[in-house]
C-alpha cells in the first residue's frame, strides 16, 4: 500500500480519540517545517477550520525566518485558517536551545490564554521520539525520562497533543511533495552543536549496530508501561512515608533511603517539586547531596524548598520565602489564593498585597502559640498595606483574616512533570 494516502488515514485515526474529549479551540504550533506544515494541512482537512488557530513564534534568529512565516501565513490563508504570529527574542543569556524552549512554550501558554485555546497540538514525530530518547539517556535520565514523550500530556492547564508521534518524518515528506505542499528546512537541524542533532547522528552510528527504530520504541513502549507501575507504588509509600501538615511536609527517614530503591527517589524528587512549586523535578545528584546533607545534620535548600532534619531522623520540607511572590490585591474578590497554596478571606482594602511573612514576624508576639516552627511560618501567607503589617493568619495576627490551605500532596505531586 502506497504511503500516501495511509498518512491522512493514520492521522484521522490517530485524532479521533483526542476529538471525542476535546471540543474546544485548538492551536497548532506551526514553524514552517514539514512536520508542522504537514499538521496543518491534515489538521484542516479533518477538523472545523473555525475551531483552529495556527501560532507561529518568531524567534528573530534568523534572517530566513521572515520568509518562513510569510508560506505559513499564505498556506493557513487558503486553508482558511487563522494565522497568528508572535516575537520572541533572546537576550543573549543562557543556552541557546533551552532559553528558546522555555520561551516558546512561555509565547505559546499566552497566546492560549488570549485566544481561549485549551489544546495545543505539536508536530513531533516519530524521529523527534528517538532523537529525545538518545538525549535522555546520554544524559542518565532514568525510567520516567526514558519514557520520552507521550502523545498527550498536560502543562499548565493546557493538554499538550502531538498527532503525529507515530509516523515519520520522511514519511511525512513524501506526502507534501506528493500533496505539492511547501516546507522550510532551518538549517540549525544539520548543526552538530545542537544537542538534538547529536542525538540523531548517533542513532545514525548507532543503527549500523543495530539498535534500530523499531527496537528504540519497544523500549520506550517498556518504560512507559513500567513508569505507571512504578508511579502507583510511589503514590502508596508516599501515603505510608509522608505526612502533610499545614503547609509543610514531614518525611519519614524511610523515604531518604535513595539508594535502597525507585520509590524513595521518586516520592522524594516530587516532595520538592511540589513543595517548591516547578513544573519540572530536581536533578537526581542535586537530590543525592541534598538528601545526604539533612541526614547529616545539615538544614539544606533545593528547588525552593528548605529541608530541615528533625531528631527522629525525619526532616521537615517547608517553602522558602525566596520562592514566593507577592500578589495585590482587589476590592472586587472575596477570597484570595496565593502561592497556588493558600486560600485568604478577609476585610480587603485597596492598596494592600499577600506576601510572605518573612522579617514580619517580628511584630507577631505570638507566633510560638501556633505550634508551627519559626521556618513554616516564615513562609506562611500575611497580608501588608505597604511596609505595614495587617496580619499573618497563622502566626497568631489574625486581625479578621484567616488562611486556609488548599493544595494536597498526595493527590496532585505526581502530576509533576519529569
Amino acid at each position: 500500500m502506497s504511503v500516501i494516502p495511509d498518512v491522512a488515514t493514520q492521522f484521522h485515526r490517530g485524532i479521533a480519540a483526542h476529538l471525542a474529549t476535546h471540543e474546544g479551540l485548538i492551536g497548532l504550533a506551526v514553524s514552517g517545517g514539514g512536520d508542522s506544515i504537514a499538521m496543518m494541512h491534515l489538521a484542516a482537512s479533518a477538523i472545523d477550520p473555525e475551531r483552529l488557530y495556527i501560532f507561529t513564534i518568531d524567534h528573530g534568529l534568523r534572517p530566513e525566518a521572515a520568509d518562513e512565516i510569510a508560506q505559513v501565513a499564505a498556506q493557513a490563508s487558503r486553508l482558511g485558517l487563522k494565522h497568528i504570529v508572535a516575537q520572541w527574542q533572546w537576550d543573549g543569556t543562557g543556552n541557546l536551545q533551552a532559553v528558546a524552549r522555555a520561551g516558546r512554550w512561555a509565547t505559546l501558554r499566552a497566546l492560549a490564554a488570549e485566544y481561549k485555546v485549551g489544546s495545543v497540538w505539536m508536530g513531533h514525530t516519530q524521529d523527534d521520539q528517538i532523537e529525545t530518547f538518545m538525549m535522555r539517556l546520554a544524559r542518565g535520565s532514568g525510567v520516567d525520562g526514558l519514557t520520552a514523550m507521550q502523545a498527550s500530556t498536560q502543562r499548565d492547564g493546557l493538554t499538550i497533543f502531538r498527532p503525529l508521534l507515530e509516523m515519520t518524518r520522511a514519511d511525512l515528506r513524501a506526502w507534501l511533495t506528493f500533496q505539492d505542499i511547501r516546507w522550510c528546512d532551518d538549517p540549525s537541524n544539520e548543526d552538530a552543536r545542537f544537542d538534538r542533532v547529536r542525538a540523531r547522528q548517533m542513532f545514525a552510528e548507532l543503527s549500523d549496530l543495530g539498535l534500530t527504530a523499531k527496537r528504540v520504541l519497544q523500549t520506550i513502549d517498556h518504560m512507559q508501561a513500567a513508569r505507571e507501575t512504578l508511579q502507583q507504588a510511589a503514590r502508596d509509600f508516599a501515603k505510608r512515608n509522608i505526612r502533610q501538615v499545614s503547609g509543610d511536609l514531614l518525611i519519614s527517614s524511610e523515604a531518604l533511603m535513595l539508594q535502597k530503591a525507585d520509590a524513595p527517589r521518586r516520592v522524594m524528587a516530587a516532595a520538592i517539586g511540589w513543595m517548591g512549586g516547578r513544573k519540572f523535578r530536581p536533578r537526581f545528584e542535586q537530590l543525592l547531596d541534598s538528601v545526604r546533607r539533612v541526614q547529616a545534620g545539615e538544614t539544606t535548600t533545593l528547588g525552593g524548598c528548605i529541608l530541615t532534619p528533625d531528631k527522629d531522623g525525619t526532616i521537615r520540607l517547608t517553602r522558602e520565602v525566596a520562592a514566593t511572590k507577592s500578589i495585590a490585591l482587589s476590592t472586587t474578590h472575596d477570597r484570595v489564593i496565593w502561592d497556588k497554596r493558600w486560600c485568604l478571606l478577609g476585610p480587603l482594602r485597596n492598596g494592600m498585597t499577600v506576601k510572605s511573612l518573612g522579617k514580619g514576624i517580628q511584630f507577631c508576639p505570638d507566633w510560638r502559640q501556633s505550634g508551627l516552627p519559626r521556618v513554616s511560618l516564615l513562609a506562611s501567607p500575611a497580608v501588608w498595606q505597604g511596609a505595614d503589617l495587617v496580619a499573618a493568619p497563622l502566626a497568631g495576627l489574625s486581625n479578621g483574616w484567616s488562611a486556609q490551605f488548599v493544595a494536597d500532596f498526595h493527590s496532585m505531586a505526581f502530576a509533576i512533570e519529569d
